[in-house]
């Protein structure tokens, strides 16, 4: 089972992008779905302060299922593939 968060897959019981309790690994798909060619990177960090409400998740700080500050996912993916590439990954 899995999870959107502002555009992102995670396990839907842990709200992990790769979970080894779960199985599940989508930085393959998120990479794909924000335009990168996936790499082996370390996956996306999630903040810890998530709320649910009615199944849909937003930051605590701004209330917002869609904060781009909070769940900026693409900055993220990009810095996380390049310190994959530096790290010859």
């Amino acid at each position: 089972r899995t999870v959107e968060i502002n555009d992102a897959v995670f396990c839907a019981d842990h709200v992990k992008e790769v979970c080894a309790d779960c199985s599940v690994d989508t930085r393959e798909e998120n990479d794909a779905f924000f335009g990168f060619d996936s790499s082996d990177r370390e996956p996306l960090n999630i903040p810890t302060d998530l709320h649910s409400k009615d199944g849909v998740y937003h930051c605590k700080k701004h209330a917002n299922a869609t904060c781009n500050q909070c769940f900026g996912w693409k900055k993220q993916i990009t810095k996380l593939q390049k310190e994959a590439k530096k790290a010859g990954k």
